[in-house]
């Protein structure tokens, strides 16, 4: 399989991680003085040099343990949000260089299985994602000669491969594999001109009444209501309902981390719903507001299930999506967002970043609410 070059930097790409999957889930790679960066499409994950050719992954807190084999180099990832049980081998192969694509870019659109398909064409490589009503499979790179699609990615959390074969407009025959615990059928079929779809997530709420309640690192049990909100002086509060080991939560937080200081007058405060709850999950939100430099807390809602977060919520009915977000005034309705779409979607996801300032400059009462 020939990988997607990345960009201008095509020449610095040298090796090809192969995830021990079935068949085998392959991203592109280049080798530092000291440790691997991860290249899916244009974007870069640095990963941590810990010594003894162990690296850690940001954010999502996993780790690639191995050692050299000649030229190989041969180990695996271990994903520790899904216990130290999941460990799949991982081959880092040295492959040549090859130019950056010079001719131009095309787009096309398909719907498919799994939501709006959407690959942009550097000859036989593709940049790709996947957008979904309550969000988006991020950066996808991979292939597509031959009448065949191959696209792939790894963010820490989630491994993702799709292949398809092409048969006149529909892509067929396909799969879908999501690390080594799920599989399923994938196909598409192309839609002529652009996407005309792209809808914010918006939900009426249940509740007008500020409340949540979370567990801060400290431990101490953190109440938000009403009163909490006026003696904070802040004119409404951010809440942010998400968790640690989600991709789409990590997108949403990188752009409130970057509308909030446009902000002082409103508090953000981010509510986890957690694979680990209790004492043993607290240092994970540690880890995660380090990582993504959140100047908020981050508090421990409960375990992570949408049914039991809509349980404890009374502004939702149902929650729909992780990342969900209320923007909430001292008085009056709550605003809610679910989902979202990240900056891999593009068009996506500049209407999404509107969508917030919009939202913010109404809680802050620099924009009448009309």
């Amino acid at each position: 399989m020939v990988l997607v070059g990345c960009g201008t930097e095509a020449p610095e790409i040298k090796y090809v991680a192969s995830f021990g999957t079935t068949p085998p889930t392959e991203i592109l790679v280049h080798r530092t003085a000291s440790t691997w960066t991860i290249c899916n499409g244009v974007e870069r994950i640095a990963l941590e040099d810990l010594g003894n050719e162990s690296y850690h992954i940001p954010v999502f807190n996993g780790t690639w343990t191995g050692a050299w084999q000649g030229e190989r180099w041969e180990g695996s990832w271990t994903d520790s949000l899904r216990g130290v049980d999941y460990v799949v081998p991982l081959v880092l192969k040295p492959i040549p260089a090859t130019s950056p694509y010079e001719g131009e870019v095309t787009t096309s659109h398909w719907v498919s299985s799994e939501g709006w398909l959407i690959l942009n064409h550097l000859g036989d490589s593709v940049h790709a994602t996947i957008s979904t009503p309550t969000g988006d499979y991020r950066y996808l790179a991979g292939t597509f000669k031959d009448n065949y699609l191959i696209v792939s990615t790894f963010d820490g959390s989630h491994l993702f491969r799709f292949e398809a074969k092409l048969r006149g407009d529909s892509l067929v025959d396909g799969e879908f594999l999501s690390g080594t615990h799920y599989r399923t059928s994938f196909a598409a079929k192309q839609h002529d001109g652009p996407l005309s779809t792209w809808k914010v997530g918006t939900q009426t709420p249940a509740s007008d009444s500020l409340w949540f309640v979370g567990v801060a690192v400290s431990g101490d049990t953190v109440i938000w209501n009403g009163e909490r909100l006026k003696a904070s002086g802040k004119k409404g509060v951010v809440l942010d309902i998400m968790g640690t080991w989600c991709p789409n939560c990590m997108d949403e937080a990188r752009l409130l981390t970057e509308l909030k200081p446009d902000y002082p007058e409103l508090a953000f405060v981010s509510l986890a719903f957690e694979r680990t709850t209790g004492a043993a999950g607290l240092p994970r939100l540690t880890a995660y507001q380090k990582s993504l430099g959140l100047s908020w807390p981050v508090l421990l809602g409960g375990r992570a299930s949408k049914a039991y977060a809509s349980s404890v919520l009374p502004m939702v009915d149902t929650l729909k999506s992780f990342p969900t977000t209320v923007f909430w005034p001292a008085e009056g309705t709550p605003h809610v967002h679910n989902g979202f779409h990240g900056p891999a979607t593009g068009e996506g996801y500049a209407l999404e970043k509107a969508h917030f300032r919009q939202q913010l400059d109404l809680l802050s009462g620099r924009l009448e609410n009309r």
